[in-house]
C-alpha cells in the first residue's frame, strides 16, 4: 500500500521522530478513538442528525490532521462542511469514501507498529 498516497510522509515521519518510543501508542489510541467513528457517522447520518454528523466529521479530521493522515482528514472536512449546512445530498458516498481511506489509514499505521 502507498503511504504517500494517504499521508504526508514528512509529517508522518517527523511525528515518529518526536514520538520515539510512544508512536505506537499513539497509532494504538488513534484506531481505539476512530474504529467507532465510521459506523457513527453512518447512524447520525441514517437519524439525519445534522449536528452529531458534524461533530463526528469535526473530530475524526482533526484526529486524521494530527496523524498527517490528509486525504482521510479531506474527506471528514467534506462531511462537516455538509453536515453544517445540513445538506444531505452526496453525505453517503462520503461516508462510504471515509470507510475506505481510514482502512487503509489504520493498515498502514499498524504495519509501522509491527
Amino acid at each position: 500500500m502507498d503511504k504517500n498516497a494517504h499521508f504526508d510522509i514528512e509529517a508522518l515521519a517527523m511525528l515518529e521522530e518526536i514520538m520515539e518510543d510512544e508512536f505506537s501508542e499513539l497509532i494504538q489510541v488513534f484506531i481505539i478513538d476512530s474504529d467507532p467513528r465510521v459506523p457513527a457517522m453512518q447512524s447520525a447520518f441514517d437519524e439525519r442528525n445534522a449536528l452529531l454528523l458534524k461533530e463526528i466529521a469535526h473530530s475524526f479530521k482533526g484526529a486524521s490532521s494530527n496523524l498527517s493522515a490528509l486525504p482521510l482528514a479531506e474527506v471528514c472536512f467534506n462531511i462537516e462542511q455538509k453536515a453544517r449546512d445540513v445538506d444531505f445530498d452526496g453525505i453517503q458516498s462520503l461516508i462510504s469514501e471515509t470507510d475506505v481511506e481510514y482502512q487503509s489509514v489504520k493498515t498502514i499505521l499498524l504495519s509501522l507498529i509491527k
